[in-house]
């Protein structure tokens, strides 16, 4: 279905004069616009300039699909998740402004343990949505009931609601009458000696303590009307869920990334800042080939050193991977392809043999980034080797990454910052790049 009747004009009031959206959401909005996808936001227009939450919206179910190539196209990459109701989420990043933006679209309006509670009122919102500050919003009446319910039924607190949720129930109750579709069914589900007009009141005035203990009898109530239905919902909800957890290891996992280059091109505080900022966990492995160890007689022998390698690489593979398939980016601080460098000794056919066997002994992780900087700086970062030594390594590994699939060069004599923000881009691309396309929404 697509929307024929037009949308009511800019509202007056606080929210007209907020800030205009993140340029990454205020071109998924023009886009959805120019293709007349039915959409509106659910709440938290305010905070569109820099989503510190999900940004809610509500999408007509038969235009899911395109709205979902368009985010795609946009940059938003779909997550795998299962078992939500009809919320399907989006992620995207954005490297200039250092910021994660999180779509949790739904299709329809539904509340409670398990979304089980449904409105029916989906398309009659979508109807009603007015535009403040050029930006689809649920009409005020609708999005009054929306967050109020999404506070009473969704949310297992007790007390008071946070500050920002009652000040904005506060601010929209005067339009809770009429009461639009929400409120009209809340109406005829309220329990004897409340309505709608009560529950507004007291939401007005913050009296959480009456509205706490009102909610579990509306909940009850809404599950008479219609127990079977309500039943299988939740059943569903829970097996989807289940199901989810059993494909999490193959649709969720994570990401490897190799980190190449010389000593003191900053590898070990870019590891460290993305392990800080990146939006899914992180773990870092390891992966030097030759590093330094008090070796025994044992370990010197000819072979033993070799094969103790090998195994240390494979060991140290395993763990990478049980890391990814845990879902967590998994940074590999060197990798086995540094055995394809030049060598500064003396090669013979067992050597070359054997450091081919290392550089193929681990499989190719997802991507390459091989970290660049101007050999006086790395000298002057980490003072282990001279500059002739070091210009000689930034020009291997310059060469390296032309051999490799999937390698990219980064330039690392930038500032950090600068560095972690590009690498966290090109890191999210390639999740994206695996995520999409995706399914189709679940009924």
């Amino acid at each position: 279905m697509q929307m024929t009747s037009p949308p009511k004009a800019d509202a007056a009031g606080p929210l007209a004069g907020t800030p205009p959206p993140h340029p990454l959401l205020a071109t998924l909005f023009l886009d959805l616009d120019a293709e007349n996808v039915s959409w509106c936001l659910l709440r938290g227009r305010s905070d569109l300039h820099a989503p510190k939450g999900d940004v809610d919206l509500l999408v007509a179910h038969s235009e899911f699909p395109q709205m979902q190539r368009i985010a795609e196209r946009v940059g938003f990459a779909r997550i795998p998740s299962w078992g939500d109701g009809s919320h399907v989420f989006f992620l995207a990043y954005d490297s200039s402004d250092d910021l994660w933006i999180k779509l949790d679209t739904v299709t329809e309006l539904a509340f409670g343990p398990d979304f089980a509670l449904p409105t029916g009122t989906e398309l009659e919102c979508l109807a009603r949505r007015r535009t403040v500050g050029g930006v689809y919003a649920l009409a005020d009446a609708d999005e009054f009931w929306a967050l109020l319910l999404h506070e009473l039924l969704d949310k297992e607190r007790t007390g008071s609601a946070p500050a920002r949720v009652t000040a904005r129930l506060a601010e929209l109750a005067p339009c809770a009458d009429p009461p639009g579709p929400v409120g009209a069914l809340v109406d005829a589900l309220a329990p004897a000696s409340w309505n709608a007009e009560r529950l507004a009141t007291a939401a007005a005035r913050g009296d959480w303590a009456s509205l706490r203990e009102v909610a579990p009898r509306l909940a009850a109530a809404w599950r008479r009307r219609d127990r079977r239905a309500v039943q299988r919902r939740a059943m569903a909800n829970r097996l989807r869920r289940q199901w989810g957890k059993a494909l999490r290891p193959i649709r969720r996992h994570g990401a490897s990334v190799a980190l190449l280059g010389p000593d003191g091109v900053g590898k070990s505080t870019l590891v460290a800042g993305i392990e800080s900022s990146f939006y899914f966990p992180t773990r870092s492995v390891y992966m030097g080939l030759y590093q330094q160890t008090s070796g025994s007689r044992l370990r010197r022998a000819d072979g033993v050193g070799f094969a103790i390698r090998l195994v240390t690489q494979w060991l140290r593979v395993l763990e990478a991977g049980y890391q990814r398939r845990r879902g967590r980016l998994v940074l590999l601080d060197r990798y086995s392809y540094d055995a394809m460098l030049p060598s500064h000794r003396p090669r013979n056919r067992r050597s070359m043999m054997r450091r081919w066997l290392l550089a193929h002994s681990c499989p190719a992780p997802d991507l390459v980034l091989v970290l660049d900087a101007p050999a006086e700086m790395m000298h002057a970062r980490k003072d282990e080797h001279d500059v002739a030594f070091l210009e000689t390594q930034r020009e291997a590994f310059r060469m390296l990454a032309e051999r490799l699939p999937r390698a990219l060069v980064v330039d690392a004599s930038r500032d950090a910052d600068v560095v972690r923000r590009d690498v966290t881009g090109a890191i999210w691309k390639e999740y994206a790049r695996r995520w999409s396309p995706t399914p189709t929404l679940e009924r």
